[in-house]
């Protein structure tokens, strides 16, 4: 697998533990749908994966063929390590990509085709080869009109098809999205599922959180189930003497600090 979470326990900042002891691979080459109820962790959980939040118990970790794949443009850089929350930005939206639950919170750039260029150019990409890409994944979902419009006028399935091409903007090998087909009518969701199919069948680890049993099942998804958090059950020993050393065990509801 590319990334692997073992006994894995994720929060967000200054919050409760949202999800204790998941235990999940990403295998290159498939595609793994993570479901359950509004409030189970499903958003947190991925982020943890994604290396935007440092895991509270457990660990992810990458496989030496995802640290070790390395830019042919930029050289591999320093050693990175196998834990993704502790890579550098660059080193990070290279591997990682990240479509996030509100789209506006990943859109950066003044219009919509140097949203798709801003990846690349910031990685050194050869600007024909980002022309390129932009110009394809514009055409591939349906924004090529929309190129010079800003990102903030686009309606809501448009700004989240843009979302989906800044991640894939730069071919990362891990893909993390967050409801990517939300807002979509029948013809846009059938090209951005096209578009994800082809991602996967290329190589690449792709995490859905999704509502979407259609889309699980057009990418032959497996299905990683989470239930919410019971409040009653135990923090694991190493985890529980984390939270009380960093003040968070009050917030549990566990005892004091």
């Amino acid at each position: 697998e590319l990334l692997a979470a073992r006994a894995l326990a994720c929060a967000r900042p200054g919050g409760p533990v949202a999800v204790r002891s998941a235990d999940l691979a990403l295998p290159a080459g498939s595609a793994t749908a993570l479901t359950g109820p509004n409030g189970a962790g499903k958003t947190t959980l991925a982020l943890t994966l994604a290396g935007l939040l440092e895991p509270v118990g457990g660990a992810v970790r990458a496989s030496p063929d995802l640290v070790g794949d390395h830019d042919p443009n930029n050289g591999p850089g320093p050693a990175l390590g196998t834990a993704p929350w502790r890579w550098r930005s660059r080193d990070l939206l290279r591997r990682v990509g990240t479509v996030f639950q509100d789209p506006e919170h990943q859109l950066v750039a003044a219009t919509v085709e140097g949203e798709l260029a801003h990846g690349p150019r910031l990685l050194g990409r050869p600007e024909a080869e980002v022309r390129r890409r932009t110009d394809e994944l514009l055409e591939r979902l349906g924004l090529t009109a929309l190129a010079r419009a800003h990102p903030f006028t686009l309606s809501g399935g448009e700004k989240r098809r843009l979302s989906v091409a800044t991640a894939l903007a730069v071919g990362p090998r891990v893909v993390v999205l967050d409801e990517p087909t939300f807002g979509q009518d029948a013809l846009t969701w059938a090209g951005l599922v096209e578009l994800l199919r082809e991602l996967v069948d290329g190589g690449a680890a792709l995490l859905a959180v999704t509502h979407d049993a259609e889309l699980v099942g057009a990418l032959g998804a497996r299905v990683h189930h989470l239930a919410p958090p019971d409040p009653a059950v135990p923090l694991a020993p190493r985890e529980d003497e984390r939270r009380s050393a960093s003040g968070l065990r009050r917030l549990l509801g566990r005892g004091r600090t």
